[in-house]
Formats: C-alpha cells, structure tokens, sequence
C-alpha cells in the first residue's frame, strides 16, 4: 500500500470505509466553513476547470477487521465529513446529474450513534431523519448544503452539473497513512498542538513594502499604520500612541487623517514611539519570518493607554478588510474579489499591474487607514451582543480621555438610540445577518464604497442610501427573474445601488419553497429579513434586533404528529415559513402550532423571535386557526407589503 496517494472525490467516496475514532472531536463544521469550502470548488471550477484543486490532507491509519481493510481518520475528518453531506444533498436534490454510483456511505464514526444514523438517513431518504435522535451539526449543514451549491453557481454563472464534475473528478485530497508502529496518540497530539502558520496577510504586507525596501523612514511608516490597522476589534485610533496619535488625526487624534504619509515617514528619525521593533523589523526579516511562519509582536500591543479602549467583535477579519479596500480603489478590477482564500494571489496580480509599485503601496496604506477610520465610524460592530454604530470623540473637560456616542447622535454627549442610528443599525444588521459568511460582505462593500465618496453624508442621507440598496437586492438579487438578475458589482460600482429592475415582473414563486426542483431551503434569508424590517416600521417594536436566525421553520410542520400532512404548496408558502435560530429549529421540531405557542410563546421568548415568528404566534394567541385559508392571507399580506415598499419613492418612515 502507497503511504501517499491521490484521489478523486469520487475515487475516496466510492472505495474503501472510513471511520472516525472516539478520541476525535464531534463534527463541528457549520454554513460558515461549507459555504467557504463550495465557494473554492466553485472559484476553480469556473476559473481553472483544466486544473486539479488540491484540497487538502487526509491522514488515516489503516486496520483490519474481520479480514476487511477499514482507514481510522487521524487528521481531515471536519472536510471528509461535509464532503459526504454535500453528496447526499445532491443526491436528493439535483436528480438530472447521475449519482448511481454513489450507492453507500463509506464514512462511520466510533461510538457516535446519533451521527451514524443522521448519516445514513441523509444518505437514503431524508424523510426518515428521526428528529429526536439526530446530530444537530451534520442536519444544520444538510438543510443548507443543497441551496449554497445552487446559489453559488447562479453567482458564478457555472451550471450545477459543472461544479458536480469539477468536485468529483478534480478535486483532489492526499490520503497519507501513517506507519502501522506509529504512536496515534502521541501523533494526534502533535497534530493538535502545530503553532498558527503566517497569515497570508502577512505576506501580503511583504509584497507591498518591496517597492520601498530602500527607504527605511517610509517602511517603518508603512509598518506602523498597517500594524495599526490589523486590529479590526479597537477603533483604530487607539492602536497608535498618544503622541504619534494627536499628530495624525484631527480633532485631539480622534477624528480624519491631518499628515501626508512623507510627514509620517520623517517622524520615523525623531520619534521614539515608533519603538526599536518597527525600526528594526526589514523587509527581509518579513521575508524571513514569512518563509519561517514567523509572526512577532504588534506594536499596538505596547500601548500605554489600553483602558480607554472599548473592545468589540468586527464583522470582517482584517485579510478580508484588505480586499475591500483593493476593491474600492480599484473598482474595475475584475480580478479582486472578497474572498481572502485567494488574498495573496489577488494582491500580487493587483501590483504586478500597477505602472508604479512604489506609489501604489503608499497609496494603498494611506487609503487603507482612511477607509479603516470610515469603517469604524460607519459600519456596525458587536459589543457584549449588541449591535454598535459609534464614533470616537474626545472629552469636553479632558482632551486626553475619549469616549464612544452614537455615530447619528444628535446631541453632544447623550445616544440617540431611538432615532436614525438605531434605523441604520437595524438596516446594516438586517445585509449582516442574511450573509454572515464573509465572502458575500457585498452590503459591506458597498456602504464602505458610499461614505467614501459621500464624506459628509448624515443619517438621512445614509439610510435613504441603505433603504434602496435592500430594495435592489430584492429587485435586482432575490426576486428577480433569472435573465434579469444583475451582479452585485454591477449593482455598486456601476447603477450605485439603483435598481434597474423597478418595472419588470417579481418572480413571487422565490419566496417559496419550489416543488420541483426541489430548492429544499431555498428561500433567501434576506428575503425574511427585509419583510421582518418592513413589520418593524409598522410595528415599532423596541425589544427586536437582527439575529443569527438562519434555519427555515414551518410554522405548520412537514411532519406533524398524529396529524395529517398539509399540501406541499401552502406547507412551503411564505405564509408558512419563517427563520429561526438553529437551536429553536429543533425544539420546534414536529410540534404543531398550538403547541408551539404554548411551549413557546412566553413574554420572554417571544422577545428574541423574529417578528414574523411573533406575528405567527399572536394569531394562535388570539384563537384563530392555523390553516390553509390563514397561510393564503399571510402570504398575500407579505406580497402586498412587500410591494408597498419596493415601488414607494420614500423612505420608510
């Protein structure tokens, strides 16, 4: 037996078992790191079709057993694992591709009988999935699998059946085994302790400081803003010291950038706070510590004055923050994209394009800053989970300390939480949850794309400028008949934000759930969520916020007990649907509604629902039928809001 061998997809999938040792941790992969992993599939398989995509290593220890060979999973199992739903997902989903190959599942884990059987049962008929015994993980990644596959092709403009070829015949994992003397749990330690590699924005940064490598006063500038800025959870204010602060930014170094970048390289000779690590730190040590998966510490990290800091969560990483940047100063680059899978080989493209390297690395870090201090002040963040739309200031009586106001406060000192800020929260928060993995941040992009060529914008302006972008998404993206769909780039840098759309038809049948093919959880979550912000303007509910709600529930259930099943198109029609937190997703299970209104419908739970979810229970709460006739006038009720807004010339008030 080869110790290292190449296989197909398919290869690995239709020979040989496969097992999972108890000593492994549960299945823990989520939407998240599928959608990533269908994303780099489908990015290959558009832009390289000819090409093998190595994905990654399997590393198994071969046994026997009963005079048959079976592989124990060592390291690879989280990939193998969603490899295997993907397929079942197809399997059931997309009849038109042959799968008859495919005739068993040859994955199986140790021990683990609720994940055995959420398997199998996915593998043969999904009906069957006996949701009190069931892996919450592997069901969560099945409901979606099959709508992420669809949705990222649509994107890609590749068919299903060319991303299905290019996964089972192009994608490649490198199955090593390990020798039969080998200690497995020594080995399994080390394989678990392995130190974090270099970033690819790290070596990003090497790349960009290439064309100044001669100039050390303008490397340690470069250094100093970039270190700066890789701390996407402070305002990036307070990443510099006090002193270099005051002299970068206005307003007591809280507010605009008031140095060119020359001024900053000459506090490089004369200023002890850039400090002997920025000084010292070459461009061919960063080649050095890049080769050598070397990271060192960030100067921010010294900072002095760490207690007037506020720390809350970003929405984006700081590689991924990089590509919004490049995208924004070079919109018509077609190359850059919001995927930082492939930051490094994007960035190289960028400047190898670039007439003059030299210049276009220092206007990438100046802009880089710039955009950093407009994605602080513009873009929500999460604190202590809250959404947070808040600027830095200093204080009245003591220019030194600082403190946090709403961005669109109307007032000096005091939040306006009731007013605008709170509206454009509910609006960012609403893009943010509908596509909370990072490769689709476009709403990001193009809020960021906004306030920079809109620096004087107020809160009027900025939510009339997010209401309409949520309108195109529903014209343009999510009802729009597929020959009318315009990409999103298109949308921001070229109609900015204006939908083209406005007098063509609504496809309404997106807002269900299709008999045939069969879209499973098709339904956009955006689509829900701007009907949930459409109640909210009605309704004014104080208590609701935007949430990770991100599983379909019917509200009558697919399989209800000792109950009839309802027809399939009032069962999957808009009136009968609504998002859910995973968790609530499989309390509610089979449940019928009355008794999810009695086992649920709490003062206090109600609060964390969805208002579409609180709407659905207050019809049970007030005695009315949960029937056909009620699911035909919610669905009319939400087309007939929902044109409302899309075809108002006004802001919601």
């Amino acid at each position: 037996m080869n110790d290292i061998q190449e296989l197909t997809i398919k290869e690995l999938l239709n020979s040989n078992e496969y097992r999972i040792p108890i000593y492994q941790r549960n299945y823990a992969w989520g939407l998240d790191e599928t959608t990533q992993l269908i994303q780099d599939i489908a990015d290959y398989a558009k832009d390289s079709p000819t090409n093998n995509y190595y994905i990654g290593n399997l590393i198994v220890f071969p046994r026997h057993k009963d005079n048959s060979l079976y592989f124990e999973t060592i390291d690879g199992q989280q990939r193998t694992t969603t490899i295997t739903i993907l397929l079942c997902a197809l399997k059931h989903n997309y009849l038109k591709y042959d799968l008859s190959w495919y005739s068993k599942v040859n994955l199986s884990f140790d021990h683990r009988e609720k994940s055995n059987l959420t398997l199998f049962a996915l593998y043969n008929n999904p009906e069957t999935v006996n949701h009190g015994v069931v892996d919450a993980n592997i069901m969560a990644v099945y409901n979606k699998a099959w709508s992420i596959i669809d949705k990222i092709c649509q994107d890609k403009e590749i068919s299903v059946s060319t991303f299905i070829d290019y996964l089972l015949n192009k994608v490649i994992i490198l199955r090593i085994s390990v020798p039969k003397d080998t200690n497995l749990n020594h080995y399994f330690e080390i394989m678990n302790s392995r130190g974090e590699q270099l970033e690819q924005h790290e070596i990003v940064k090497a790349h960009l400081m290439s064309p100044i490598k001669e100039n050390q006063s303008a490397m340690a500038a470069f250094n100093l803003i970039w270190e700066a800025c890789s701390n996407m959870d402070r305002y990036v204010q307070l990443n510099f010291s006090k002193d270099i602060r005051e002299q970068m930014f206005d307003n007591y170094g809280t507010e605009n950038i008031k140095i060119s970048f020359n001024d900053l390289a000459a506090l490089y000779n004369k200023n002890s706070d850039l400090g002997d690590e920025e000084k010292n730190h070459s461009l061919e040590r960063l080649f050095v510590d890049a080769a050598n998966n070397t990271p060192y510490r960030k100067p921010w990290e010294e900072s002095t004055d760490k207690d007037q800091s506020e720390t809350y969560h970003s929405l984006i990483t700081f590689s991924n923050f990089l590509l919004h940047v490049l995208k924004i100063i070079r919109p018509d680059n077609k190359e850059v994209v919001l995927d930082d899978k492939r930051l490094t080989k994007i960035f190289k493209s960028v400047i190898k394009s670039e007439k003059d390297t030299a210049s276009f690395s220092i206007e990438f870090i100046m802009k880089l800053l710039d955009l950093r201090l407009l994605f602080d002040k513009y873009i929500i963040k999460r604190k202590q989970d809250k959404w947070s739309l808040k600027k830095l200031l200093p204080q009245k009586a003591d220019k030194d300390k600082y403190y946090y106001k709403d961005t669109f406060s109307q007032t000096e000192y005091e939040d306006d939480g009731s007013g605008q800020n709170r509206n454009i929260i509910m609006l960012l928060s609403m893009f943010h949850v509908s596509a909370p993995t990072q490769i689709y941040k476009h709403w990001m992009n193009a809020s960021l794309y906004y306030v920079y060529n809109h620096r004087n914008t107020n809160a009027t302006e900025y939510a009339e400028y997010l209401w309409n972008l949520s309108k195109v998404y529903m014209l343009d993206r999510y009802l729009a008949i597929p020959e009318n769909k315009v990409p999103f780039e298109t949308i921001i840098f070229e109609n900015n934000g204006k939908s083209v759309n406005h007098d063509k038809d609504i496809l309404w049948s997106n807002i269900n759930i299709d008999e045939y093919p069969q879209k499973g959880e098709h339904v956009e979550n955006f689509v829900f969520n701007f009907y949930d912000y459409l109640l909210l303007k009605e309704t004014k509910d104080t208590d609701f916020e935007f949430s990770y709600r991100t599983s379909v529930e019917h509200f009558y259930p697919q399989h209800p007990t000792d109950k009839d099943p309802m027809d399939f198109n009032h069962l999957h029609s808009f009136g009968n649907l609504c998002l859910v937190s995973r968790g609530m997703n499989s309390k509610f299970t089979n449940n019928l509604p009355g008794a999810k209104y009695e086992n649920f419908g709490d003062a206090k739970a109600m609060k964390t629902y969805s208002l579409k979810l609180k709407s659905m229970m207050n019809t049970i709460k007030k005695g009315e039928r949960w029937d056909e006739t009620k699911i035909a006038q919610k669905e009319q009720e939400a087309k007939e809001l929902i044109s409302k807004a899309l075809f108002s010339e006004k802001q919601l008030e």
